[in-house]
């Protein structure tokens, strides 16, 4: 992939970031479940049977999403401007980066994005969602 096709892609994942930061600012949470694979993996350990410390699949994408919205509505943003983009491939590419959640909280996601070809739209293979990284920012 020549550097010109690495910002070209990374240009489309911003739209992409900027897409689920939308979705999720709208509560449209039944359609950002399709922004994931069917077997999307999500890191995480504590409800997890897996060997691997992920729980696997769309619906358990969308509660994770849901969840973290709550009753209180907190606004989780993902900061997408200032990530990491690392290509593994040229349909293939590792984001790492800050999140906004609610009015005090900041963590680091990880996506795992995939396409099947450059004509097919990205989707979120894997996340890790290090939610132990908290500041207090009030």
């Amino acid at each position: 992939m020549t550097s010109e096709e690495t910002k070209q892609v990374i240009e489309q994942l911003k739209q992409f970031a900027k897409r689920w930061n939308e979705l999720y600012a709208e509560e449209k949470f039944e359609e950002m479940k399709y922004l994931a694979t069917e077997d999307v993996g999500i890191a995480n350990a504590k409800d997890s049977k897996e060997l691997s410390g992920l729980i696997y699949g769309r619906d358990k994408y969308y509660e994770g999403i849901v969840n973290a919205y709550g009753e209180q509505k907190n606004l989780l943003v993902m900061e997408y401007e200032n990530w990491e983009y690392i290509p593994l491939d040229g349909n293939t590419f590792y984001t790492i980066g800050k999140y906004t959640l609610g009015t005090n909280v900041v963590g680091v996601n990880c996506w795992l994005l995939r396409r099947n070809s450059p004509a097919d739209p990205w989707r979120i293979f894997r996340v890790i969602d290090n939610n132990d990284i908290k500041e207090n920012l009030t």
